[in-house]
């Protein structure tokens, strides 16, 4: 059993051949265990789940570091000297 695995989302125009021909190759390629085709009526112009899913990552991951920034300079006392250096 395959315990690792690749996924792939392409947004690709191209002539119907070529269309037929990718999907030709992902039937008899045996790496391939399931893929899916989806024509639209248009193009797709904007970001795909994987890239917003990877900018949300990231902006978690950067508001949880800040925040542990924040309690460890608490935990100092350097966020008081900071603020009354500005005063």
């Amino acid at each position: 059993k395959q315990h690792k695995a690749h996924y792939v989302l392409m947004n690709v125009e191209a002539e119907q051949e070529v269309i037929d021909s990718i999907e030709n190759n992902f039937r008899f390629n045996d790496a391939v265990i399931r893929n899916l085709v989806i024509r639209t009526s248009g193009p797709v112009t904007e970001q795909s789940p994987m890239v917003k899913s990877r900018e949300d990552r990231r902006t978690r991951d950067d508001v949880t570091s800040m925040a542990k920034q924040i309690d460890a300079d608490e935990e100092d006392g350097s966020v008081e000297d900071s603020v009354q250096d500005a005063e």
